[in-house]
């Protein structure tokens, strides 16, 4: 049993200002933890991206959503210095630095994309990992990162160079552990055997798109994760929102479709295919009592090789809405429906 009084009053660290607001606190959906991978780092199954922070996302609204992942019993906030141009770790790093406690958060942090004026450049050479790192705990007021993921491959420097670097900040504590981020699964295979031959920190975490509109990753990126003791981070479960069904009849004006610099990331999803299978999730909302995003997101993590999901709330209410949802297991009945309404074509070798 929760003491509700009591939890209402250990964040003692949030900002007063939101005190203030929340006159009455009220306990939302208490978010489950496991172990991400094979090592005792403890996460919430249910994170929080910050694409839009410090640019679409107030920080007024960052600060609430900060205290709502709290209040649920999460802890799990993605971070990336290419985040709305910088603005993101900036505006994190404003709110630690406010009152919020580093110490209750497990921060993930991407290294290796740099902002350019001609757009975002990979680079995982040593000199710019280092560059990263440094400024990302620079901005964030933190001497440390829960878990640095590797952006993304970078196949112009040597795969020893940039696995070597990742190890150091981990020996040296401003890393805690290793992941990787939109990178292949061979390579990702291949760093986990390198870094286990030679009795060096082995990666935990894998982090990928997935969704029940894109389980691609269900092909390599899970046997491989299983395989390497490895616990996957779900990018993008909701797919930009489109499986919360708010884009069923129209493009709400104030939601990222509507936007020039986030359009992109919802526009694949508009094709029949996908909009068959919404139509399927908000049938199985509908007949459970549930909502869609809900149903989304207690599908995705009902795999196993899943440890958590981030899910980019724009808005304090969007956070709040998020972290109530019932997150029940689903009936067997309804995971094979969407299972096989999503299902993928198989392909060559398979």
């Amino acid at each position: 049993m929760h003491d509700t009084q009591n939890d209402c009053f250990k964040y003692a660290h949030a900002p007063s200002i939101f005190h203030k607001v929340r006159q009455v606190c009220v306990r939302l959906g208490y978010v489950k933890h496991t172990k991400l991978g094979k090592s005792g780092l403890t996460v919430g199954e249910i994170g929080l991206g910050t694409l839009t922070w410090g640019r679409d996302t107030e920080i007024d609204d960052a600060q609430r959503m900060l205290a709502a992942l709290l209040d649920a019993g999460g802890n799990l906030i993605d971070v990336s210095p290419i985040y709305a141009q910088g603005h993101a770790e900036a505006t994190i790093g404003e709110l630690f630095h406010g009152g919020f406690d580093r110490e209750n958060f497990v921060v993930m942090a991407h290294a290796g994309e740099q902002l350019m004026p001609n757009g975002v450049v990979n680079n995982n050479g040593r000199s710019a990992l280092i560059s990263s790192l440094h400024n990302t705990l620079t901005t964030l007021h933190s001497d440390y990162v829960d878990v640095i993921m590797l952006a993304s491959p970078d196949f112009s420097t040597p795969f020893e160079e940039t696995l070597s670097t990742l190890t150091q900040f981990v020996i040296d504590g401003k890393a805690r552990h290793i992941g990787f981020a939109h990178c292949p699964a061979w390579y990702v295979a291949k760093a986990c055997q390198y870094l286990r031959d030679l009795h060096l920190p082995a990666p935990i975490a894998i982090g990928t798109q997935y969704s029940v509109l894109e389980r691609k990753a269900e092909f390599e990126h899970f046997p491989m994760a299983e395989d390497c003791g490895l616990g996957v981070v779900a990018y993008a479960p909701l797919a930009a929102g489109v499986l919360t069904g708010k884009y069923r009849n129209t493009i709400p004006p104030t939601s990222r479709a509507a936007t020039t610099h986030l359009s992109a990331t919802v526009e694949p999803y508009f094709d029949d295919a996908p909009r068959r299978i919404t139509e399927a999730i908000i049938k199985a909302a509908d007949g459970l009592g549930r909502t869609p995003a809900d149903i989304s997101l207690s599908w995705a993590l009902h795999n196993d090789v899943v440890a958590a999901a981030f899910c980019g709330a724009r808005t304090a209410s969007q956070a709040d809405q998020l972290f109530s949802m019932d997150m029940s297991a689903l009936p067997q009945q309804v995971i094979d429906v969407l299972n096989e309404i999503s299902a993928l074509e198989l392909t060559y070798p398979r």
